[in-house]
Protein backbone atom coordinates (compact mmCIF):
# COMPACT_ATOMS: atom_id res chain seq x y z
CA UNK A 1 0.00 0.00 0.00
CA UNK A 2 1.08 3.50 -1.03
CA UNK A 3 2.21 5.84 1.79
CA UNK A 4 0.71 8.97 3.11
CA UNK A 5 2.31 11.69 2.41
CA UNK A 6 3.29 14.72 4.55
CA UNK A 7 3.23 17.92 3.04
CA UNK A 8 3.19 22.31 3.90
CA UNK A 9 1.37 24.75 3.07
CA UNK A 10 3.01 28.53 4.31
CA UNK A 11 0.34 30.63 5.67
CA UNK A 12 0.06 34.21 6.91
CA UNK A 13 0.44 33.22 10.41
CA UNK A 14 2.48 30.07 10.01
CA UNK A 15 3.13 26.44 8.32
CA UNK A 16 0.30 24.27 8.52
CA UNK A 17 1.27 20.41 7.92
CA UNK A 18 -1.14 17.72 6.54
CA UNK A 19 -1.56 13.84 5.14
CA UNK A 20 -2.04 13.69 1.15
CA UNK A 21 -2.54 10.84 -0.42
CA UNK A 22 -4.13 10.34 -4.08
CA UNK A 23 -5.61 7.35 -5.45
CA UNK A 24 -5.46 7.44 -9.03
CA UNK A 25 -8.98 5.67 -8.83
CA UNK A 26 -10.50 8.09 -6.84
CA UNK A 27 -10.91 12.43 -8.05
CA UNK A 28 -13.28 12.66 -5.01
CA UNK A 29 -10.89 13.73 -2.35
CA UNK A 30 -11.94 13.48 1.18
CA UNK A 31 -10.54 16.29 3.64
CA UNK A 32 -11.30 15.61 7.12
CA UNK A 33 -11.36 18.03 9.52
CA UNK A 34 -10.35 17.44 13.01
CA UNK A 35 -11.85 18.63 16.44
CA UNK A 36 -10.66 21.63 18.59
CA UNK A 37 -7.28 20.68 20.00
CA UNK A 38 -7.12 17.02 18.38
CA UNK A 39 -4.43 16.12 15.64
CA UNK A 40 -3.93 13.81 12.41
CA UNK A 41 -1.89 11.68 14.75
CA UNK A 42 -4.55 8.87 14.86
CA UNK A 43 -5.16 8.66 10.84
CA UNK A 44 -1.89 7.54 10.60
CA UNK A 45 -2.84 4.09 11.85
CA UNK A 46 -6.38 3.99 10.55
CA UNK A 47 -5.12 4.62 6.85
CA UNK A 48 -3.50 1.15 7.22
CA UNK A 49 -5.79 -0.94 9.42
CA UNK A 50 -8.94 0.20 7.38
CA UNK A 51 -7.87 0.27 3.69
CA UNK A 52 -8.44 3.77 3.43
CA UNK A 53 -6.58 3.60 0.12
CA UNK A 54 -9.02 3.00 -1.35
CA UNK A 55 -9.64 6.44 -1.32
CA UNK A 56 -7.62 10.20 -1.52
CA UNK A 57 -7.23 12.14 1.13
CA UNK A 58 -5.84 15.41 2.52
CA UNK A 59 -5.58 15.62 6.66
CA UNK A 60 -4.28 18.41 8.31
CA UNK A 61 -3.36 19.85 11.30
CA UNK A 62 -5.32 22.69 11.43
CA UNK A 63 -3.08 25.64 12.77
CA UNK A 64 -1.95 25.76 16.80
CA UNK A 65 -2.37 22.02 16.25
CA UNK A 66 -0.50 18.98 16.03
CA UNK A 67 2.81 19.83 13.60
CA UNK A 68 1.58 23.02 12.46
CA UNK A 69 2.79 26.63 13.33
CA UNK A 70 1.38 27.51 16.88
CA UNK A 71 0.33 31.22 16.35
CA UNK A 72 -0.02 33.59 19.14
CA UNK A 73 -2.26 35.73 17.32
CA UNK A 74 -5.82 35.34 17.70
CA UNK A 75 -7.20 35.91 14.31
CA UNK A 76 -5.06 32.30 13.63
CA UNK A 77 -7.56 30.12 15.31
CA UNK A 78 -11.08 31.47 14.07
CA UNK A 79 -13.40 29.44 11.76
CA UNK A 80 -12.80 31.53 9.05
CA UNK A 81 -9.29 31.41 8.98
CA UNK A 82 -9.32 27.97 9.37
CA UNK A 83 -11.50 27.13 6.32
CA UNK A 84 -8.88 29.68 4.44
CA UNK A 85 -5.98 27.51 4.98
CA UNK A 86 -8.35 24.31 3.85
CA UNK A 87 -9.40 26.12 0.64
CA UNK A 88 -5.70 27.26 -0.06
CA UNK A 89 -4.77 23.56 0.39
CA UNK A 90 -7.65 22.67 -2.54
CA UNK A 91 -6.34 25.00 -4.89
CA UNK A 92 -2.97 23.86 -4.25
CA UNK A 93 -3.95 20.25 -4.90
CA UNK A 94 -6.08 20.92 -7.52
CA UNK A 95 -9.18 19.19 -5.94
CA UNK A 96 -12.56 19.30 -7.61
CA UNK A 97 -14.21 17.17 -5.80
CA UNK A 98 -13.76 17.18 -1.73
CA UNK A 99 -15.80 15.20 0.35
CA UNK A 100 -15.76 16.83 3.93
CA UNK A 101 -15.81 14.63 6.96
CA UNK A 102 -16.33 17.41 9.54
CA UNK A 103 -15.61 16.32 13.45
CA UNK A 104 -17.20 18.93 16.58
CA UNK A 105 -15.34 21.91 16.02
CA UNK A 106 -14.75 20.87 11.87
CA UNK A 107 -18.11 21.17 12.06
CA UNK A 108 -18.19 24.96 11.98
CA UNK A 109 -15.07 25.23 10.07
CA UNK A 110 -16.50 23.23 7.18
CA UNK A 111 -19.61 25.63 6.90
CA UNK A 112 -17.33 28.48 6.61
CA UNK A 113 -15.23 26.49 4.36
CA UNK A 114 -18.47 25.79 1.83
CA UNK A 115 -19.47 29.20 1.90
CA UNK A 116 -16.12 30.00 0.52
CA UNK A 117 -15.56 27.71 -2.11
CA UNK A 118 -19.35 28.92 -3.20
CA UNK A 119 -17.65 32.62 -3.38
CA UNK A 120 -14.42 31.15 -5.13
CA UNK A 121 -15.53 29.87 -8.68
CA UNK A 122 -12.39 30.24 -9.55
CA UNK A 123 -10.93 27.35 -7.89
CA UNK A 124 -13.92 25.03 -9.34
CA UNK A 125 -13.55 23.31 -6.01
CA UNK A 126 -17.45 22.10 -5.47
CA UNK A 127 -18.26 19.80 -2.44
CA UNK A 128 -20.19 16.60 -3.28
CA UNK A 129 -20.13 15.09 -0.04
CA UNK A 130 -20.55 16.41 3.97
CA UNK A 131 -19.83 14.04 6.94
CA UNK A 132 -21.20 16.37 9.90
CA UNK A 133 -19.80 14.13 12.88
CA UNK A 134 -21.39 15.86 16.01
CA UNK A 135 -20.13 18.74 14.66
CA UNK A 136 -21.67 22.05 16.12
CA UNK A 137 -24.62 23.39 15.36
CA UNK A 138 -26.01 25.31 18.20
CA UNK A 139 -25.43 26.44 21.91
CA UNK A 140 -25.74 23.19 23.20
CA UNK A 141 -22.26 21.61 21.08
CA UNK A 142 -20.26 24.19 23.01
CA UNK A 143 -20.58 23.02 26.53
CA UNK A 144 -16.59 21.95 26.48
CA UNK A 145 -15.65 25.30 25.13
CA UNK A 146 -17.86 27.51 27.07
CA UNK A 147 -15.83 26.50 30.16
CA UNK A 148 -12.70 28.08 28.04
CA UNK A 149 -14.16 31.20 26.40
CA UNK A 150 -15.29 32.71 29.50
CA UNK A 151 -12.30 32.57 30.60
CA UNK A 152 -9.36 35.03 30.24
CA UNK A 153 -6.28 33.61 29.20
CA UNK A 154 -4.18 34.35 32.33
CA UNK A 155 -7.01 32.38 33.93
CA UNK A 156 -7.07 29.33 31.33
CA UNK A 157 -3.47 29.35 30.78
CA UNK A 158 -3.10 28.96 34.76
CA UNK A 159 -6.05 26.17 34.90
CA UNK A 160 -4.61 24.35 31.62
CA UNK A 161 -2.90 21.32 33.47
CA UNK A 162 -6.29 20.98 35.91
CA UNK A 163 -8.95 21.36 32.91
CA UNK A 164 -6.70 18.39 30.97
CA UNK A 165 -6.84 16.13 34.27
CA UNK A 166 -10.63 16.86 34.25
CA UNK A 167 -11.32 16.10 30.60
CA UNK A 168 -9.33 12.66 31.25
CA UNK A 169 -10.42 12.11 34.68
CA UNK A 170 -9.95 8.33 35.97
CA UNK A 171 -9.91 6.96 32.47
CA UNK A 172 -8.07 4.26 30.86
CA UNK A 173 -10.03 4.38 27.27
CA UNK A 174 -7.07 4.77 25.10
CA UNK A 175 -9.27 7.10 22.63
CA UNK A 176 -9.42 9.19 25.68
CA UNK A 177 -5.85 8.76 26.88
CA UNK A 178 -4.25 9.97 23.32
CA UNK A 179 -7.05 13.03 23.03
CA UNK A 180 -5.68 14.51 25.98
CA UNK A 181 -2.33 14.13 24.92
CA UNK A 182 -2.67 15.71 21.71
CA UNK A 183 -4.87 18.45 23.69
CA UNK A 184 -1.69 19.15 25.77
CA UNK A 185 0.42 19.35 22.27
CA UNK A 186 -2.15 21.93 21.17
CA UNK A 187 -1.45 23.79 24.88
CA UNK A 188 -3.30 26.03 25.85
CA UNK A 189 -3.12 29.81 23.92
CA UNK A 190 -4.61 27.59 20.45
CA UNK A 191 -7.29 26.02 22.46
CA UNK A 192 -8.39 29.33 24.19
CA UNK A 193 -8.44 31.15 20.71
CA UNK A 194 -9.98 28.72 18.97
CA UNK A 195 -12.80 28.54 22.19
CA UNK A 196 -13.18 32.15 21.81
CA UNK A 197 -14.49 31.75 18.21
CA UNK A 198 -16.18 28.60 18.70
CA UNK A 199 -18.20 29.91 21.05
CA UNK A 200 -20.06 32.75 19.66
CA UNK A 201 -20.37 30.47 16.33
CA UNK A 202 -22.12 28.18 17.64
CA UNK A 203 -24.82 30.14 20.08
CA UNK A 204 -25.48 32.47 17.83
CA UNK A 205 -27.50 29.16 16.38
CA UNK A 206 -27.41 29.68 11.95
CA UNK A 207 -25.14 27.24 11.67
CA UNK A 208 -27.57 25.03 9.69
CA UNK A 209 -29.08 27.27 8.01
CA UNK A 210 -26.12 28.25 6.58
CA UNK A 211 -25.51 25.15 5.59
CA UNK A 212 -28.65 24.60 4.19
CA UNK A 213 -28.41 28.35 1.96
CA UNK A 214 -25.60 25.58 0.19
CA UNK A 215 -27.20 22.51 -0.11
CA UNK A 216 -26.06 21.25 -3.59
CA UNK A 217 -24.37 18.12 -2.26
CA UNK A 218 -25.64 14.71 0.11
CA UNK A 219 -25.38 15.32 3.72
CA UNK A 220 -25.29 13.44 6.59
CA UNK A 221 -25.59 14.04 10.31
CA UNK A 222 -23.50 11.46 12.08
CA UNK A 223 -23.62 10.99 16.23
CA UNK A 224 -22.03 8.23 18.70
CA UNK A 225 -25.13 6.27 19.74
CA UNK A 226 -23.97 6.88 23.08
CA UNK A 227 -25.19 10.70 22.88
CA UNK A 228 -28.63 9.58 21.38
CA UNK A 229 -30.89 12.11 22.67
CA UNK A 230 -28.13 14.41 24.35
CA UNK A 231 -27.80 17.29 22.31
CA UNK A 232 -30.12 19.47 20.87
CA UNK A 233 -28.39 19.47 17.84
CA UNK A 234 -29.76 16.11 17.09
CA UNK A 235 -33.32 17.64 16.96
CA UNK A 236 -32.32 20.61 14.72
CA UNK A 237 -31.73 17.70 12.44
CA UNK A 238 -34.69 15.98 12.90
CA UNK A 239 -36.84 19.19 12.42
CA UNK A 240 -35.22 19.53 9.31
CA UNK A 241 -35.60 15.84 8.19
CA UNK A 242 -32.03 15.67 6.81
CA UNK A 243 -29.75 12.15 7.03
CA UNK A 244 -29.08 11.48 10.75
CA UNK A 245 -27.08 8.35 11.22
CA UNK A 246 -25.62 6.55 14.54
CA UNK A 247 -22.56 4.74 15.26
CA UNK A 248 -23.27 1.81 17.84
CA UNK A 249 -20.63 1.62 20.97
CA UNK A 250 -19.15 4.94 20.61
CA UNK A 251 -19.72 8.61 21.98
CA UNK A 252 -18.52 11.78 20.38
CA UNK A 253 -15.42 10.02 19.29
CA UNK A 254 -16.83 8.12 16.55
CA UNK A 255 -14.20 7.72 14.80
CA UNK A 256 -12.21 6.07 17.49
CA UNK A 257 -14.05 4.72 19.93
CA UNK A 258 -15.53 2.14 16.84
CA UNK A 259 -13.07 2.63 14.18
CA UNK A 260 -14.29 -0.88 11.96
CA UNK A 261 -17.86 0.40 11.83
CA UNK A 262 -17.28 4.14 11.38
CA UNK A 263 -15.04 3.47 8.43
CA UNK A 264 -17.31 0.97 6.80
CA UNK A 265 -20.57 3.14 6.85
CA UNK A 266 -18.67 6.20 5.04
CA UNK A 267 -17.27 3.76 2.83
CA UNK A 268 -21.29 2.48 2.10
CA UNK A 269 -21.99 6.26 1.86
CA UNK A 270 -19.28 7.03 -0.53
CA UNK A 271 -20.04 4.16 -2.48
CA UNK A 272 -23.54 5.62 -2.61
CA UNK A 273 -22.73 8.80 -4.18
CA UNK A 274 -20.42 7.68 -6.63
CA UNK A 275 -23.38 5.17 -7.49
CA UNK A 276 -25.63 8.07 -8.09
CA UNK A 277 -23.15 10.10 -10.15
CA UNK A 278 -22.48 6.86 -12.11
CA UNK A 279 -26.14 6.95 -13.05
Amino acid sequence: MTSLVTKRLETDFGTLVYYFYRNPLQPMFNLYIHALGDSRKWFLKHFSTYSLDRFSWIVPDLLGHGESSKSNDVKAHTMDQQAKYLAAILRKEQVKQPAILAHSMGGPIAVSLIELLACQKATKAKPRLLFYLEGNLDAGDAFLSSQVAKMTFSEFEHEFESWCDGILGDSEEKHIVDYVVVLREAGPFTIWASCKDLVPVSVKGDLLNRLLAHLDFSIYFIFGEKNRGVYSSEKLVKDVQLPLLFIPKAGHGLHTENPSFFWATIYELIQKKNGEVGK
